[in-house]
């Protein structure tokens, strides 16, 4: 699972779209914006017996186990936290438009900050991704 889900990053690093009816031209964010950073570092965690719950502290508790360096544990952190910010905002507005409660975002949508930001942090769930395909050879 743990590389199944995989960040919406097309060839030349744009995003890869899917979705259908009003929900096309989307991106899920919760699929394949958190969850890769979660099922890593559970995998992480129970590799390097770190007991925590949390995906940040499993993260950080396998860099103090010698299994990480604390710089790349910094970006993830940082790229998973930012993802779960855009999916809560974009809760938040779809509440207030009365409308359903979905994972999914339009990138269209987004400031241009908000898209560069989302494509970096996209980059580093797939360079978690990649450490971890290396590492234990999946």
């Amino acid at each position: 699972n743990a590389l199944q889900n995989t960040p919406p990053l097309g060839l030349f690093r744009d995003f890869r779209l899917s979705g259908k009816g009003e929900e096309s031209n989307t991106l899920d964010l919760k699929l394949n914006g958190v969850a890769p950073f979660i099922d890593a570092a559970r995998i992480l965690a129970l590799a390097h017996r770190v007991p925590a719950t949390n995906t940040v502290e499993r993260l950080t508790g396998a860099a103090g186990a010698g299994a990480l360096d604390a710089g790349d544990v910094a970006a993830w952190t940082d790229a998973y936290d930012y993802i779960r910010l855009l999916r809560m905002r974009t809760n938040d507005e779809q509440a207030a438009a009365g409308s359903a409660l979905t994972n999914r975002i339009d990138p269209a949508k987004l400031n241009d900050l908000d898209r560069r930001i989302l494509k970096e942090a996209f980059r580093e769930a797939k360079r978690l991704q990649t450490k971890l395909a290396l590492d234990y050879q999946l």
